[in-house]
């Protein structure tokens, strides 16, 4: 996996809390290797998916 694919992943969150983090997260990653890098932008993007479904069908209506 290349940077700018990792950071596809991610584009979609642009605008939610920590995207420049998880960014961030991505460059170091890469360093590391192809690996660290995968598994870095797989588990990023499924925070994201996780914390976007909390906050927008994660609430209950009172009725």
């Amino acid at each position: 996996m290349t940077v700018e694919k990792a950071l596809q992943m991610v584009a979609p969150f642009e605008g939610l809390p920590y995207y420049d983090e998880a960014v961030t997260q991505i460059q170091l990653a890469s360093i590391s290797g192809k690996r660290e890098l995968r598994s870095t932008a797989y588990r990023i993007r499924d925070a994201f998916v996780s914390y976007d479904y909390a906050v927008n069908y994660g609430k209950t209506e009172a009725a």
